[in-house]
């Protein structure tokens, strides 16, 4: 084990000397020591400058120069020790002000006198917890601010670098999902805000993700060999020897304009109809097919707009790896622009929202939902994750909580027969356009199953409060799950629980306090209390399987409860050779979702089917035969 250390000499816009800034941590791996300057204000001890970074290291000095991620990488649930210094004992300061002003938590000083009178110095340690992200280190000096040195929190449990923005685009699209449902509250019923974003981070991301190879890039390909077409008709004039399309409308204007007409000993059969006159041009309907829709007049409109976006990005960018992308996604967007079929399509007046095509149809509806997550982003905000959203950082914890409760929705409601709607899993308040994921007894979604023939009703609760004093009992203590399924059967309800496991747990005697004679509300605050404490190093480990034998030894009729993690293997430990009763913990990855979704989606049913062998409904031969 070797300490880290990294010494900023921090300055003020002026390059007035502030203090000495020192953070340090262990690197429990590394076996070599090193020493790098990177300027005469900024020098590492035992930090490797890295081109790739690991999820493992406490400190690493991004190599790259790049405006989206920070050059100074840091590591989630990883404690650093702080100290700062300054020759000038007699002034004021404000120790990492940006940090405590996003969260106390993270910064906590030493109570103990450092013993220099003729220096300030302060000690602490800081830990972002769940916390990743962009985030600064910074001082002030009786009120003069130093200059910030922006820092990346990174993530032990998921690849911070591609599987963190799909999980922020997979939580986006599911927000704006609601504007494509017919009964939400909020179709069709919004307006673009005119706000000016207060960072590019997100969009940055947003970009990677959307210029993927499976994204933009095939979508363009498949719409420019598949572009909607309407049929319009218009009147055009041709010399009489070229119409080939008359109607009542052509003869009406022959006759209205005489002077038109010519003697001809033509044997025409209409110059008998006009005493052998005949027009020398005539009107006639042209049915023509075009690409000038107001959907393809939008496509071009969304590639203009990223076009503008992407410059505009560039403006404010540094030379290095964002820039190189940014310029990259500037070829490609006017390399789409130039495409001749644009040359066809005019500027768009309006946004069709209502247009089904827009809606609907494949590839267009793609370029709809692109718009609006660009658009919008999280100034759609979830009432629930502005709380953990803090400057740039966010509570991955709280954000993977989210998204695995949407990936068991998407899994339940391919298995249903019946589908639900997203205006039952959101709250909305349309006023400011603020949605909360409704929790507990109202989160209740209903689906139907038919499974080897039979009947089966599951309900979907999210955190769903069992105990004493419920509808929905425990024997011992209180628990609140993060989902429960309540299967049902023709013969009983059986339940199955799970928990989203990105943070993990402390030590086991926390878990087992006593609640005691408390009311609803006590209790519940009690569960949020204790749940909170479970936010250490990760490791899969044994106490998140006994968390799992709690909820289903001490929940009645639960028959299995386990474990959603990122990670890479899913194991559940079962009596003989059933699944039911059973605890155990499934991986699931943002980026990754396609296997383990079909993965949790075979789980269930085989769950389902085992209860209905146990409930005498199905033979025992059908459940075996899936194994």
């Amino acid at each position: 084990m070797i300490e880290q250390k990294v010494t900023i000499n921090l300055k003020d816009e002026f390059s007035k000397d502030i203090g000495t800034l020192t953070v340090s941590s262990i690197d429990p791996i590394r076996e070599k020591e090193s020493s790098h300057k990177i300027s005469d204000s900024f020098v590492l001890k035992n930090i490797d400058l890295v081109d790739e970074v690991d999820n493992i290291t406490p400190i690493q000095y991004y190599n790259k120069e790049s405006s989206q991620f920070s050059h100074l990488m840091l590591l989630e649930e990883t404690e650093y020790q702080i100290l700062f210094e300054s020759d000038d004992a007699n002034a004021s300061y404000d120790v990492l002000y940006s940090l405590i002003k996003i969260n106390e938590s993270h910064f906590k000083r030493f109570r103990f006198n450092l013993g220099d009178n003729n220096k300030f110095k302060l000690a602490g340690t800081l830990n972002f917890r769940s916390y990743v992200g962009k985030s600064f280190l910074d001082v002030k000096k009786d009120n003069i601010k130093s200059i910030q040195i922006p820092i990346e929190v990174r993530s032990k449990k998921i690849d911070y670098f591609n599987q963190y923005s799909a999980m922020i685009a997979d939580l986006s699209q599911h927000a704006l999902s609601l504007i494509f449902e017919v009964n939400s509250p909020l179709y069709q019923e919004f307006e673009l805000a005119n706000e000016e974003k207060l960072t590019y981070y997100e969009d940055f991301m947003f970009l990677e993700y959307l210029f993927r190879q499976d994204n933009l890039p095939t979508i363009f390909e498949y719409l420019s060999k598949n572009m909607h077409s309407q049929l319009i008709n218009h009147d055009e004039t041709v010399p009489i020897s070229l119409a080939n399309n008359l109607n009542s409308s052509s003869i009406n204007n022959i006759v209205s304009k005489p002077n038109q007409l010519f003697k001809t000993d033509s044997s025409i059969k209409m110059s008998d109809k006009l005493n052998g006159y005949l027009p020398y041009d005539i009107h006639q309907i042209k049915h023509e097919e075009s690409i000038d829709t107001p959907e393809n007049q939008f496509f071009k409109y969304f590639l203009e707009m990223l076009q503008n976006f992407v410059e505009k990005m560039l403006v404010n960018s540094k030379k290095g790896y964002i820039q190189d992308k940014l310029n990259f996604y500037k070829e490609e967007i006017s390399y789409y622009l130039s495409a001749k079929f644009f040359n066809h399509i005019s500027t768009l007046d309006y946004v069709p929202f209502n247009s089904q095509v827009l809606q609907k149809k494949e590839g267009y509806r793609d370029i709809f939902q692109y718009f609006l997550m660009l658009e919008f982003s999280f100034r759609l905000s979830w009432d629930d994750l502005n709380n953990k959203f803090k400057g740039f950082e966010k509570k991955l914890s709280e954000l993977y909580e989210y998204w695995c409760y949407f990936e068991i929705l998407k899994v339940l409601n391919d298995l249903s027969i019946t589908k639900i709607n997203f205006e039952d899993v959101f709250e909305v308040n349309k006023t400011n356009w603020a949605i909360n994921v409704i929790k507990g007894k109202r989160s209740s979604k209903k689906f139907k199953l038919n499974i080897r023939g039979q009947d089966v009703k599951i309900e979907l609760f999210y955190n769903l409060t069992f105990s004493d004093k419920s509808d929905y009992k425990s024997y011992s203590l209180a628990f609140k799950p993060d989902y429960t399924l309540l299967i049902s059967t023709e013969v009983k309800q059986h339940f199955i629980h799970f928990d989203a496991k990105y943070r993990s747990e402390l030590e086991i005697i926390d878990f087992y306090e006593k609640i005691g004679e408390k009311t609803n509300s006590e209790i519940e605050k009690e569960i949020d209390k204790r749940d909170s404490l479970e936010e250490k190093e990760y490791v899969f480990k044994d106490a998140d399987i006994y968390k799992m034998h709690t909820y289903k030894d001490s929940i009645l009729f639960s028959s299995g409860s386990y474990v959603l993690y990122p990670g890479t293997k899913s194991k559940y430990f079962m009596e003989e050779d059933l699944i039911i009763p059973s605890v155990g913990a499934f991986s699931l990855t943002p980026g990754n979702t396609d296997i383990e979704e079909d993965n949790l989606t075979k789980f269930i049913k085989k769950v389902i089917e085992t209860l209905l062998f146990q409930d005498g409904l199905i033979t025992y031969e059908w459940v075996s035969s899936n194994y």
